[in-house]
């Protein structure tokens, strides 16, 4: 019983998360970046809480360091790091993350 809690739970943050995350893109696109750096900062709150998971394409969608949402080209710079083999994303605030 407890464990059926508790996927209930996590399922429920975890699409509680991905609106968020959805609300804070277009927050973003509307002109309101710091509306947008709030949602972020709430869904990552609600990560830490109850320690979820997420899947991947959300994972890389922002960054941990100032909360901002990801837009190639806007806030983010992508490019593919010889030296590690890798993609990487940096943002604004110089946040690195390796793909």
């Amino acid at each position: 019983m407890q464990s059926s809690r508790k996927s209930l739970i996590k399922s429920s943050v975890r699409s509680s998360i991905a609106k968020l995350l959805a609300q804070a893109r277009s927050a973003y696109a509307g002109g309101n970046p710091a509306r947008s750096k709030r949602y972020v900062r709430m869904a990552f709150d609600l990560l830490r809480k109850h320690k979820v998971g997420l899947q991947k394409d959300l994972r890389n969608s922002f960054c941990r360091k100032c909360f901002t949402i990801w837009v190639p080209g806007k806030t983010a710079t992508v490019y593919f790091d010889r030296k590690n083999d890798c993609l990487r994303i940096r943002c604004a605030c110089d946040y690195s993350k390796r793909l």
